[in-house]
């Protein structure tokens, strides 16, 4: 499935792998950390991801496993898989590169690669995750505005 996956996305199942590329960038270029469930994904996604690409060169997107998206939101999500999530968020031409994330916080993630320069998130959230680790790394957060008018729970609803 990986070799499938890095045919229609730009996917990194391994850390080492995303490293290797972000070792090849030059050093000048602002690298842009960001994770989320991007569950049925829809047009406020994709503006809150542009807009986080619109911050650095490089957009790296981190998928939330199912497991910790389901302890979050419900037993009825995620809708997709993580890997079906990973492929929709990860097609997008914002999107530099994809990378699943096994828990909501992304610590790990972010002290294992080689470099990130801004973590962003939607300001909807009053604790982000990665926040203490990204400033003890050297970079900073960025808090983007929550498109209002478009919410995976809204949608949910709607077709229930």
């Amino acid at each position: 499935m990986s070799d499938f996956l890095s045919g229609v996305c730009p996917y990194h199942a391994d850390i080492d792998e995303l490293n290797i590329l972000i070792s090849e960038l030059p050093r000048e270029h602002t690298i842009v950390y960001t994770y989320g469930a991007w569950d049925m994904l829809h047009p406020g996604h994709v503006i809150f991801l542009a807009r986080a690409r619109a911050l650095g060169d490089f957009l790296i997107n981190g998928v939330v496993a199912d497991g910790p998206i389901r302890e979050l939101k419900g037993s009825r999500r995620p809708f997709q898989s993580q890997i079906e999530r990973i492929m929709t968020s990860g097609s997008l031409r914002c999107v530099d590169a994809v990378i699943g994330q096994p828990e909501y916080d992304p610590t790990a993630l972010l002290e294992a690669l080689e470099r990130v320069d801004i973590l962003t998130k939607a300001d909807d959230w009053n604790h982000i995750p990665g926040t203490e680790t990204i400033e003890k790394l050297g970079g900073k957060l960025i808090k983007l505005s929550y498109t209002e008018a478009f919410s995976t729970s809204n949608l949910a609803s709607m077709m229930e």
